[in-house]
């Protein structure tokens, strides 16, 4: 508690509040399913110098899913970034969101999501909080948000409910769903790296008290 409490102290100084913005913010190049660049100029102690971050209009959950027979449901995609096969949890996207939106409508999104993604529902699903991605570019959906986060989820009790939706024609995508005993070889492995993911995992086992904290 006290070294919050002293991070806090600093935080709060007048100088984090970053350098004075010079003009107005201005919207660049559109990335299509992921939002545009926010272009800007800052007055720092070397000049006025231009600046960009991306704004992601569309929301980020994943969920560490155990259904009732004790698996927890992965997915198994290729991404044109890395372009390879990437081992992750769903749903990642959950569609266009406002900056303002409520944890309960976050929840609603990814809900429907993970439903449609795998096929699995019901459950109960407990918020674990959330990660920033790559804090020195990602804004968030507006430009006076503070960075982009993926909002963490443990769904435990996940029933079948309806088959996984097909995959869009330019996904390649597969479920592989792995006993919860086995996720800490998963997580050791070096293969299931994404930023979003590992952090869920690894706050979900020490909730289920299958990792010490």
């Amino acid at each position: 508690m006290k070294i919050t409490k002293k991070f806090l102290k600093i935080a709060n100084q007048a100088k984090f509040n970053g350098w004075p913005l010079v003009g107005e913010y201005r919207l660049g190049t559109k990335i299509p399913f992921f939002g545009q660049t926010l272009d800007y100029d800052l007055a720092t102690p070397t000049g006025i110098q231009d600046y960009h971050s991306i704004l992601r209009y569309f929301g980020w959950s994943v969920v560490f899913g155990v259904t009732t027979e004790n698996k927890v449901i992965t997915i198994i995609q290729w991404k044109p970034g890395t372009n390879m096969a990437n081992w992750e949890l769903s749903p990642g996207g959950i569609g266009k969101i406002s900056p303002e939106a409520t944890q309960e409508e976050i929840t609603e999104k990814t809900k429907s999501s993970f439903l449609k993604e795998t096929g699995y529902g019901d459950g109960i699903f407990k918020y674990l909080g959330h990660v920033i991605i790559e804090s020195g570019k990602y804004r968030g959906a507006g430009p006076n948000d503070h960075g982009l986060p993926a909002h963490l989820f443990l769904a435990t009790g996940l029933i079948k409910k309806q088959k996984a939706r097909n995959p869009e024609p330019n996904e390649i995508i597969e479920i592989l769903e792995v006993p919860i005993e086995e996720f800490l070889e998963v997580l050791n492995s070096e293969l299931f790296v994404e930023t979003s993911a590992v952090a869920c995992s690894y706050k979900a086992l020490i909730q289920l008290r299958l990792l010490k904290k």
